[in-house]
């Protein structure tokens, strides 16, 4: 019984890291500013660059796309140490494998031959995203499939609107788009 727990906390956390890494891309893509204080050069000019060049990300060194990911896990679990006074296998499970998310959302852009054969296996199975899942994100006008780590989420989501009412109900108060991507 302990067992299937916690499989079912594992399943359960990968989708919402995945969610998670969908919701940061979304708001990367559709609302952040080159020009923003802390994040504008180090964030969302890289992400930028990328929809410019998708390929591009494959040159780049684990630390240069990891960087940014492991500040926010870092103020993460220690927001939840301060809080809690400890840090749960399961606050550790999503910041170790959302810190790596741009290293999985790397490997969507890579040829095959330019992966180890684990992490075509794992595409293969549908473990993580596969190229042709994410070439979805970049197919005109670039405003669907925003979750990068697994290929399970953003068909549901894109199928009912999901980003699009997010959109809406933000405009709702005055908060719109940038047209940095379309």
């Amino acid at each position: 019984m302990i067992v299937a727990i916690i499989a079912l906390q594992v399943v359960g956390l990968y989708l919402l890291l995945d969610f998670l890494t969908g919701v940061v891309h979304f708001w990367m893509d559709r609302y952040g500013k080159e020009d923003m204080p802390l994040v504008g050069k180090a964030i969302i000019e890289i992400n930028t660059w990328h929809h410019e060049n998708p390929r591009r990300m494959t040159t780049r060194s684990y630390w240069y796309l990891c960087k940014s990911g492991w500040v926010g896990v870092g103020a993460m679990l220690t927001g939840v140490y301060l809080i809690t006074g400890a840090v749960s296998w399961q606050w550790w499970f999503i910041g170790i494998l959302g810190a790596n998310a741009n290293i999985v959302h790397q490997w969507a852009h890579k040829f095959p031959n330019e992966k180890p054969a684990l992490i075509n296996w794992l595409q293969k199975i549908g473990i993580i995203q596969r190229p042709h899942d994410h070439a979805q994100h970049h197919t005109k006008p670039e405003t669907r499939s925003y979750c990068t780590y697994t290929p399970w989420l953003n068909p549901m989501l894109d199928r009912i609107g999901f980003w699009f009412g997010i959109e809406r109900f933000f405009a709702t108060f005055g908060i719109y788009t940038t047209d940095r991507i379309d």
